[in-house]
């Protein structure tokens, strides 16, 4: 297992803040402020950066803690559902207009992240052989 320096963790929070602070930035803006197609096309893009950015910092943390603690590939596939409530906290302060935005896209980044997570942590398994179901219980071990 890599350790990780503590200059990396520092960089990593630093990082984590940055990126959920340009969200929280991001999605406070009035709907109404950005007119035309060029600029909302922009914004979108400032967007996905900073909730690309996030999803990253998410990420890295979630794969030391899964090294760290020995989880499971399917316990690191389910991981990625704690960005959900990170970005809730951006859901409940964003604009009106914005949280059906928001709230779908906590759902796709959730995919992302889970996927990543897995990605990192076991970078030898295969995306079918994670998600299997677990063999049915028996009474005779073969």
């Amino acid at each position: 297992m890599i350790r990780s320096s503590t200059w990396e963790k520092v960089a990593l929070a630093v990082g984590f803040v940055i990126s959920f602070s340009a969200a929280l930035w991001l999605l406070s803006w009035p709907i109404e402020a950005r007119p035309g197609t060029l600029p909302r096309f922009g914004f979108m893009s400032a967007v996905l950066c900073a909730f690309g950015s996030l999803v990253y910092c998410w990420v890295v943390s979630l794969a030391y803690v899964a090294r760290k603690r020995h989880w499971s590939p399917r316990t690191c596939n389910k991981a990625g559902l704690s960005i959900i409530a990170v970005v809730a906290v951006l859901a409940f302060f964003a604009a009106p207009r914005a949280r059906a935005f928001t709230v779908a896209l906590a759902v796709y980044l959730s995919f992302i992240t889970s996927y990543l997570c897995v990605r990192r942590v076991y970078p030898e398994l295969s995306y079918e052989e994670v998600t299997t179901p677990e063999p049915p219980l028996s009474l005779f071990p073969k």
